[in-house]
């Protein structure tokens, strides 16, 4: 304890604290009402915008801080009963030198100028809605406290001889605000020139603020404005066709699917929405990057279900959920196998548990409590076996129907503070485990908003299965887990200390995930940046770390790592990050060893790595990085990544990146029989392979294509056998092959065309193949031929759905 606080002091007295320039004070305006409705075209008719209230005297954000803009903008703004009305006229001397690529709806990295305004409709300072649109018609939205929430709203965009303009409508269905008569909504306006790299803002922010919502402006005036009812549907149809050709599925490799099903939203009133997914289909989602795993840790993949990803802000307090668990592999699914009779094959194993419903309740009252509760259902999930001789069939249950369950109360106070409580629940039938996990914790900023202090704590219990269980893989104890941390999140010198623990009995991988046990984890960082140009650099920054993590039971070292890091952007809009991290001591590793209370002595190491970005505004950029470790007893780890990035036009982009990794004498985990533990020593090598491309026929039609090859193997050069001491000693006497090589190759092409607002009608085609054998010195060439040889899964689907919204067919019927 006493090293770790005499670093950490030393730590901080490399960095000179530097104090944050105020951005200055925020600009305010009152908008007017208006009778005449804008037409949104993308044109500035006469007599439409008469009335509105006009906004100019924008500053520069970057590359300068408050340095004149290249070009001025002018934003108009005015709302009526149902709606907020907003035209951009954003000049420009060279209109034929916007950038304008096209892509898909939310994607805010394009090679395009943009124009965005952002809603502080509670005027709180702790969350707001955000609108943008490019200079090709892009679409963007989001909240600051969910980016992934997306709404139906109108623009349309028009380049002219002295710029381009955008107009925009977003009618009061698209946000939440309070029912007050009168109303004062935080407000911003941001318009990005893409060939200068310039950003330049209505209210000038400050950069390295914590909280930019501090520095926003004011739309005062709304005036008798009522929160409409907000209900929509979006119900789906879809269709697929799969093909698997494995041998088990020889008698009968083709099946059908037809489904049908509804997403609804529903604003309850003005600050809570019910949303419910009934009888989902997730068989256009793209495919997971499967790899092969080596170490004891659960490889942790992406959301890639809209559902599980749009408002679930409230949910993610306290770190306990893992929405892949929803819909998760069944519990059975790698048993199956075990459980046929001789003369039974394998012919229908599900890979996800089938999910029935699911509803999101939240929101946050005007006082600032935020609520949630969210629930879904999985139902009973079945293998099919098949008797070769007979011919009979019969099911056998891999996974029940099941409940999931959370409930979030969310209180915010002053000063970007809040306090939180969570609880999280899955229930089972009779024979099969429960879980329950309870956390709660408290974040408590100061008047500036540029110091904060935390705690949290949660504590996790596990109900065994009765005394005949079906099926069980806990046992009946009672976990917990607290962190506490305090930060500086604002000026040029920023810095944080924290500090956790959990026990060997914390689990809370029914619904969430939690890969570590029996740890205390510590740790100071420090940091300074410079935000401002200086010299050839565009900005600068720099931070060093330091973190101790040990066995909580007997404080043994499991890692202590220093670390420094670094990023810069030259002028030429060149991006490097680098950095070095080494961890001096003998690591203690509880978790390659498989066994409870069994570990494995590892050296300490130096890893040092670099990367690098050119401009993405250039039809050719190329991104790349390199990784190097070394450990103390002369094992070493490579990887080497490079990905060029073509833009062709503004239709047509693709970017294909090559990983090379290579690890020899790399020790780890092959077995263990009666608390003898055997490990061996391999050459890893690893090639992965990743094409995207995307051509837009359109701004509402679009074609994507992802292809990605996962190849990996492994040269067994020695067998040794785990000592009590975390040693090993040579056992030449096992006679065991563990060999491999391993691919995996995925496919995923999408042809959507946005036919109506919130609206889509898709084709895809998946296809994806896995395979392991013993050839782990094949040749790249070789390797393909056998893997394309090898059994493959094609899937073709077609989805439409359709967004309809009351207040939009209310409209249609007068």
């Amino acid at each position: 304890m006493r090293t770790f606080v005499l670093l950490s002091i030393c730590i901080i007295s490399i960095f000179t604290f530097s104090s944050a320039s105020l951005a200055g004070v925020p600009p305010s305006a009152a908008i007017n009402r208006t009778v005449t409705i804008p037409h949104i075209d993308g044109r500035i008719s006469e007599g439409e915008w008469t009335n509105a209230t006009v906004l100019s005297g924008f500053r520069q954000f970057e590359p300068v801080s408050d340095a004149e803009p290249s070009f001025e903008t002018t934003v108009m703004l005015t709302y009526n009963d149902e709606a907020v009305y907003i035209a951009a006229i954003m000049y420009d001397r060279a209109p034929d030198s916007i950038a304008r690529q096209l892509g898909e709806r939310d994607n805010d990295d394009l090679n395009a100028d943009y124009f965005g305004i952002a809603f502080d409709t509670y005027n709180n300072q702790q969350d707001a809605y955000y609108f943008a649109v490019s200079a090709s018609g892009i679409q963007v939205d989001g909240r600051m406290l969910d980016e992934t929430y997306s709404a139906v709203w109108y623009s349309e965009v028009d380049i002219t001889d002295s710029g381009w303009i955008a107009e925009i409508r977003i009618p009061y269905s698209a946000i939440r605000f309070p029912g007050l008569p009168t109303q004062d909504w935080g407000f911003q306006a941001i318009r990005k020139i893409r060939r200068y790299r310039e950003q330049i803002h209505w209210a000038l922010e400050e950069k390295g603020a914590g909280n930019i919502q501090v520095h926003w402006g004011r739309l005062t005036g709304f005036e008798s404005i009522r929160p409409p009812l907000r209900l929509s549907f979006t119900p789906y149809l879809s269709a697929n066709m799969q093909h698997n050709s494995d041998p088990a599925f020889r008698s009968d490799p083709w099946s059908f699917a037809y489904n049908g099903g509804m997403d609804l939203k529903y604003g309850i009133n003005e600050s809570f929405t019910l949303d419910m997914i009934l009888l989902p289909d997730f068989s256009q989602v793209q495919s997971d990057k499967i790899q092969k795993n080596l170490t004891a840790l659960e490889l942790i993949y992406d959301e890639n279900r809209t559902f599980f990803n749009e408002g679930t802000d409230l949910f993610n307090k306290g770190e306990l959920f893992y929405s892949r668990r929803i819909g998760r592999t069944p519990l059975r699914h790698y048993m199956v196998n075990s459980m046929l009779d001789e003369t039974e094959v394998l012919t229908h194993n599900p890979v996800s548990a089938r999910l029935l419903n699911a509803i999101k309740f939240s929101g946050r009252t005007g006082s600032g409590l935020g609520i949630g509760v969210f629930n879904a259902v999985t139902g009973n999930t079945w293998a099919t076996a098949k008797d070769t001789v007979s011919g009979n069939e019969r099911e056998i249950l891999t996974d029940p129907a099941t409940n999931y369950n959370i409930v979030v109360l969310d209180q915010a106070l002053p000063n970007n503070s809040s306090v939180y409580f969570i609880n999280t629940n899955v229930t089972r039938p009779g024979g099969w485990d429960d879980s329950n996990v309870t956390g709660a914790g408290a974040t408590v900023g100061n008047k500036t908003k540029t110091y904060f202090a935390g705690l949290n704590f949660s504590a996790s219990k596990w109900n065994k299965a009765g005394a005949n269980p079906e099926f069980s893989w806990g046992e009946n104890k009672t976990g917990y887990n607290y962190g506490a941390f305090l930060m500086k999140s604002r000026g040029k010198f920023q810095f944080s200390v924290y500090q956790s623990a959990l026990d060997s009995n914390y689990n809370i991988n029914d619904l969430g995930i939690n890969r570590y046990k029996n740890q205390q984890n510590r740790g100071i960082y420090v940091s300074y940046r410079l935000y401002e140009p200086f010299g050839i650099f565009l900005n600068f920054s720099q931070s060093l770390g330091l973190d101790q993590i040990r066995a909580l039971n007997n404080k043994t070292n499991i890692n202590t790592l220093l670390t420094y890091k670094g990023n810069t952007t030259f002028k030429n809009y060149l991006t490097f990050w680098w950095g070095v991290s080494v961890s001096p001591s003998e690591r203690y590793d509880y978790y390659e060893p498989r066994i409870s209370g069994r570990y494995f002595l590892k050296p300490g190491y130096t890893q040092g790595w670099i990367g690098f970005s050119s401009d993405y505004r250039k039809k050719l950029a190329i991104d790349g990085q390199f990784y190097y470790t070394a450990e103390y007893d002369k094992k070493h780890y490579t990887w080497f990544e490079i990905g060029p990035v073509v833009r062709l036009s503004n239709r047509l982009s693709f970017k294909h990146t090559t990983g090379l990794g290579d690890n020899p004498g790399d020790l780890g985990f092959i077995g263990a029989y009666n608390n003898t533990v055997w490990f061996g020593k391999r050459d890893v090598k690893t090639l992965e392979n990743s094409f995207s491309g995307k051509y837009m026929v359109s701004r509402l039609i679009s074609t994507s294509l992802l292809l990605r090859h996962f190849w990996q193997t492994a040269d067994y050069r020695g067998y040794y056998i785990l000592n009590d001491d975390g040693g090993l000693v040579p056992d030449p006497d096992l006679v065991y092959d563990a060999n491999f090589n391993y691919n995996f190759f995925s496919i995923d092409l999408a042809i959507g065309w946005e036919f109506a607002p919130g609206s889509m009608l898709s084709l895809v085609w998946k296809n994806n193949i896995e395979s392991e054998n013993k050839a782990y010195n094949i040749k790249y060439l070789e390797n393909l031929d056998q893997l394309f040889n090898a059994s493959q899964l094609n899937m073709i689907s077609i989805k439409a759905l359709y967004h309809l919204d009351y207040l939009m067919l209310k409209r249609r019927k007068h």
